[in-house]
């Protein structure tokens, strides 16, 4: 008989005693599956687009007031266009801690757009593929890097929408109380946050009444009434939503300024009148130049899940994908009325559709014969090569702000010629025997303009579009010239009033400034606008470029090619300059 041992749990084992020491002196081996090293692949790039060089850029004119509002409120003068919504109070308050700089300004945005690709890993457990190939795309959207890397909150109320959805579906699977109060809570803090997650909670909100009241869906009305026979997590989420809506009452505890919401004061200002001046095609030209890969894969499993739910009345589509059907429905109708547009809005369209992209090609990988890609693999194995190519290039442009050789511009087209003529190739001699590897070629050479366009946005100075009026960054060599005015004859300065949103964040450590219409008697400089005549007693000292920025006003097809491959802009520029004017002695 064996001789008995005890393990360390305390509990008998029959096996040997050497053979227990040696199991227990054997390494332990890690197993890493190949799901895990992608996750962890998306969201350290997604990370590393969002936070590198997070101050290489000087802050948009948007961003500059809203950062300045954030530092003078850090100083505990809250002023009268404080948006006090969670990024811009956060914001005050890590100024507050650790000083003010362009980094920080940015720094909440940036670490809310990396979460956001990582909070698609817990989402898969309840949706499947299609939460990991919609990081993928969002991963490397150029729109939802530029905002991250910005100072806006759109980045902050992405983050928020997936936060509710996450939890929505994780109750709706497990029933545990904790995911209701993190819904509760994230619903509370959208209206709070800005009109991207505010938009999201409302039409959450209308997809859970549609699907009590209307579709009677057992799922949702069995958790309803789980909901209805625990008092105890009612209240408690009433209280959750309460203390959230406190939250955003009191601008995160900054400040109380006509005791409304902020996210709910953006969500309705949205659609102010009169009507902005931009050209009708700005939402879509965004669109096409910066998310061609998301929008035209969103947009064909939007048709794909509507002719689906049409043939089957419904019976073959998930509550996830009604979700999203209806969450995607709902923001095409909110950004096509919108009167003031912004680019960021964009974020509430972009989100559902990159979850129903995932939906559709997890379906297409379902369905494709491996077989299919095995024949398309002498093609592919060029493509990618090429893409490869082209990616490098252009993304050394983009780093480099300028286009390359005209031997590289050849080397480009020519490439992205090749890989079309082998993607064609393929298809034509394969037919739909290879349709899955025809469908993959593509993606590549789509997937080369997303990462190409992430990259502009980061070292793109003036040729994104997308980022309106930015700042020049010769305003840091008119900072200096005025801190040392100030040193070398003390005394007051003036700026004339039309610049303080462009000028009033990188001016605000001068110390004796001022913005007014029109200078003190007494001010040693005078920052005024060109062309008006110098005051008596004071000389030109130079003009300094402020701001500069361009909308596409034309849809000139070859116009558009030559930015989106060299990033040259086109359309109508618009500029600011400054005129410094120094006393005389």
């Amino acid at each position: 008989m064996a001789p008995v041992s005890e393990r360390s749990d305390g509990t008998l084992s029959t096996q040997p005693a050497g053979t227990v020491a040696r199991a227990a002196a054997a390494p332990v081996s890690l197993s890493i599956s190949l799901e895990v090293v992608v996750w962890l692949a998306i969201i350290a790039l997604a990370a590393a687009l969002r936070l590198a060089r997070l101050d290489h850029l000087p802050l948009s004119i948007d961003e500059s007031v809203r950062a300045f509002a954030a530092w003078q409120t850090s100083q505990g003068d809250t002023p009268a266009n404080w948006p006090g919504d969670m990024t811009s109070s956060v914001t005050a308050y890590l100024f507050a801690i650790f000083g003010s700089s362009d980094l920080l300004a940015r720094l909440l945005p940036a670490l809310a757009g990396s979460a956001l690709v990582a909070l698609f890993w817990p989402l898969s457990r309840y949706v499947g593929g299609a939460a990991l190939a919609a990081a993928g795309l969002l991963a490397f959207s150029p729109l939802l890097v530029h905002l991250s890397r910005s100072s806006l909150p759109y980045s902050v109320g992405a983050f928020l929408s997936l936060a509710m959805v996450l939890s929505l579906f994780a109750y709706l699977r497990t029933q545990r109380p904790l995911y209701f109060l993190v819904l509760i809570l994230g619903l509370g803090l959208a209206l709070g946050s800005d009109l991207v997650s505010t938009s999201t909670a409302l039409i959450l909100v209308a997809f859970l009444a549609y699907e009590i009241g209307w579709r009677r869906s057992q799922d949702v009305l069995a958790t309803a009434g789980l909901i209805r026979q625990n008092p105890i997590l009612l209240v408690s989420g009433l209280l959750f939503f309460l203390g959230a809506l406190e939250l955003g009452v009191t601008h995160f505890g900054t400040s109380v300024d006509r005791l409304s919401l902020p996210g709910l004061r953006q969500w309705v200002d949205m659609f102010a009148l009169p009507r902005d001046g931009l050209p009708w095609h700005f939402h879509p030209g965004i669109l096409m130049s910066y998310e061609a890969l998301l929008f035209l894969l969103g947009a064909s499993a939007y048709l794909w899940l509507l002719s689906r739910w049409i043939a089957s009345r419904g019976q073959d589509v998930s509550l996830f994908q009604r979700f999203l059907f209806f969450w995607a429905s709902g923001a095409a109708v909110i950004i096509a009325i919108t009167t003031r547009r912004e680019a960021g809005q964009l974020v509430l369209l972009l989100l559902p559709l990159a979850l129903l992209a995932g939906s559709w090609l997890e379906a297409i990988a379902a369905e494709a014969d491996p077989a299919s890609l095995r024949r398309a693999a002498p093609y592919l194995a060029p493509v990618l090569a090429l893409a490869g190519y082209i990616a490098l290039v252009l993304c050394q442009w983009a780093q480099a702000g300028e286009v390359g050789s005209t031997g590289e511009r050849i080397g480009v087209i020519s490439a992205l010629g090749g890989a079309i003529a082998l993607i064609w190739i393929a298809w034509n001699t394969l037919g739909r025997q290879a349709a899955a590897g025809s469908l993959a070629l593509a993606l590549v050479l789509l997937a080369i303009l997303a990462i190409h366009g992430s990259t502009s946005v980061m070292y793109g100075r003036g040729s994104e579009f997308l980022a309106a009026e930015r700042v020049d960054a010769r305003v840091f060599q008119l900072q200096d010239r005025l801190v040392a005015i100030e040193a070398e004859t003390p005394g007051p300065i003036s700026v004339h009033e039309s610049f303080l949103p462009a000028l009033g964040w990188y001016l605000r450590d001068v110390k004796d400034l001022a913005f007014a219409s029109s200078p003190a008697e007494d001010a040693v400089a005078i920052v005024a606008p060109p062309g008006e005549s110098a005051p008596s007693g004071y000389r030109w000292q130079g003009s300094w470029p402020v701001a500069e920025g361009w909308l596409p006003h034309s849809v000139d097809p070859l116009d558009w090619w030559r930015w989106l491959v060299y990033r040259q802009p086109w359309g109508d520029l618009s500029s600011r300059e400054a005129d410094l004017l120094v006393r005389i002695e």
